[in-house]
């Protein structure tokens, strides 16, 4: 980790940008551009002019010890110009499809890990906040890539680019779903960067439906898993009202080390009553460990029932160490 003169010198840090959902349409217009979603946790790299590097969460927890083969990637490839970057940190697996799963156990499966980055917010001190989507794109594809198995600059598709390959944006689409990834986010080619906002102008388009949760408890297994946890009690905050509401459970998608992780994780926040605003029921409750709902988490879910609002079908996908319980809402489908 970078000391405390050199990281002095470290751009202030900026928050993201944020992207809404689209509904499930996705938008076919020479207006917008077209990138692929990857399954990653988003990260802000900050770079020095020295090549000292911080990286930062969306919620500005520190990753910079967590993932340091990222720190200096850049090398002397911006020329002592300090530099603030948006992008992914995403891990691959063998046929190069990202795994969130590996980046869940990076700190114990030495897998390496790559920066990919889809934007650049600052360059040489000079703010580039203002600057139109496609003037900062035009920046960021000036830069260099040292070594590509450490940063990647993520393509940017505008209809001209596809339809010269005689494609669409659902054609894109389909090519995501090939390469195994989470989708598509469109950008309005003439917005801004607006920090820390969730803006219209970026839209995503996911291929399966994911979203985040709150661990408020946890329910002890059954028959091979009796020993350890058999599902965990999920929630997210009403948009309202801000209470934390139960919206079902997930017992699915576990790796036995994920099991032994999450048990040591989980224990030292253990508390006597439910931390959910609504009635958990009875057979959910029965046995319950709660939790102080200071963790985030991921699951893979079908559909949100409309009444009782309960996720249904869901799967573990893993902690979400970049995402704060205060802004994990209840999904609107």
């Amino acid at each position: 980790m970078a000391g405390g003169a050199e990281r002095s010198r470290v751009p202030a840090p900026i928050e993201p940008m944020l992207a809404t959902p689209d509904g499930g349409l996705l938008r076919d217009s020479p207006d917008y551009a077209y990138e692929f979603k990857w399954d990653g946790y988003r990260s802000i790299m900050r770079v020095a002019p020295d090549g000292t590097t911080v990286l930062t969460s969306r919620n500005n927890n520190d990753f910079t010890g967590r993932f340091p083969e990222l720190l200096g990637a850049f090398g002397d490839a911006l020329d002592g110009r300090p530099a603030v970057l948006d992008g992914e940190i995403v891990a691959l697996d063998e046929q190069g499809h990202p795994d969130f799963g590996l980046l869940q156990n990076h700190d114990t499966s030495a897998r390496a890990v790559s920066f990919f980055v889809f934007d650049v917010l600052s360059l040489g001190g000079d703010s580039l906040l203002d600057a139109t989507y496609d003037e900062r794109r035009g920046v960021l594809e000036t830069l260099e890539v040292p070594d590509r198995r450490l940063l990647a600059i993520t393509p940017s598709y505008s209809h001209t680019d596809l339809s010269a390959q005689g494609m669409s944006p659902q054609d894109l689409l389909d090519v995501a779903q090939k390469m195994m990834l989470e989708g598509l986010v469109v950008k309005a080619r003439a917005s801004k960067y607006h920090p820390g906002r969730r803006s219209p102008e970026w839209l995503k388009h996911p291929l399966i439906r994911t979203t985040e949760v709150v661990l408020g408890g946890w329910r002890p297994g059954q028959g091979r898993r009796a020993s350890t946890l058999g599902a965990l009690l999920l929630g997210a905050h009403d948009p309202v009202s801000g209470d934390l509401l139960y919206l079902g459970d997930v017992g699915t998608g576990f790796t036995e080390q994920m099991l032994v992780e999450l048990r040591e994780t989980l224990a030292p926040l253990e508390r006597s009553v439910s931390p959910f605003a609504n009635v958990v029921p009875r057979d959910r409750a029965r046995g319950a460990h709660w939790l102080a709902p200071s963790l985030v988490g991921e699951v893979v879910y079908r559909r949100l029932t409309p009444g009782d609002q309960r996720l249904r079908h869901t799967a573990w996908r893993g902690l979400r160490p970049d995402r704060v319980p205060g802004e994990v809402e209840v999904p609107s489908v």
